[in-house]
């Protein structure tokens, strides 16, 4: 399996995956080499893509190890193309509700929780410590930051970033690509590809 991405969330993610799986990960990052630290003396990282596509033809499991909403959908296009399957990871501290509705190449990490009527799309990102609650829908490769809360029948469109302990409170809809500041809160619905921050969040710009 390879890990895309050899930086600070590929790490993480690391610490997601049982250890069973540890003898045969490999990572890929043709950007940031030397990102991993002493973690490089361990892992090989993958560095072109003739050595990603060679690795995807034995284990065609690929899991994005990277933030980022438009990076993330980018490198899971790449990665498709060249014969890759888009794994999810989840945590062993994650609570995840039985009856979600969830996506493919999800990053549920650590003690992050879902309810058992949520939706997550394709590609999301819930970081640590993050919850989405009740009937809420998380649209595909949302980035939802370390703390937040997206809470009860919120509706957060496709490639929204929810910064680090921001509260969406109920019933409101986050427009595609809409962004939201560390710390805010989120009392009105948001258009798509605005950015808000605050307390309560105001729009930027």
């Amino acid at each position: 399996m390879i890990i895309v991405g050899a930086s600070g969330h590929a790490v993480e993610v690391l610490q997601c995956l049982p250890a069973q799986e540890w003898a045969t990960l490999v990572f890929y990052d043709d950007v940031t080499p030397g990102e991993m630290g002493k973690l490089l003396n361990y892992f090989t990282v993958l560095r072109t893509p003739e050595a990603a596509q060679a690795h995807l033809a034995s284990d065609p499991r690929f899991i994005l190890g990277l933030g980022g909403p438009k990076l993330r959908e980018r490198l899971a296009a790449r990665f498709r193309g060249w014969g890759g399957r888009l794994t999810s990871v989840v945590a062993p501290s994650a609570t995840l509700g039985p009856f979600a509705d969830l996506g493919d190449g999800l990053n549920v990490m650590q003690y992050a929780l879902i309810s058992p009527t949520a939706t997550l799309g394709e590609g999301v990102l819930l970081n640590a410590g993050a919850s989405v609650h009740h009937d809420a829908h998380i649209g595909p490769y949302c980035e939802i930051s370390p703390g937040a809360r997206v809470l009860g029948r919120c509706q957060v469109g496709a490639g929204c970033q929810i910064g680090a302990h921001a509260i969406v409170l109920p019933d409101l809809v986050l427009g595609d690509g809409a962004r939201v500041g560390a710390g805010a809160v989120v009392t009105k619905s948001v258009p798509a590809g605005a950015t808000v921050a605050g307390v309560p969040a105001r729009l930027l710009g």
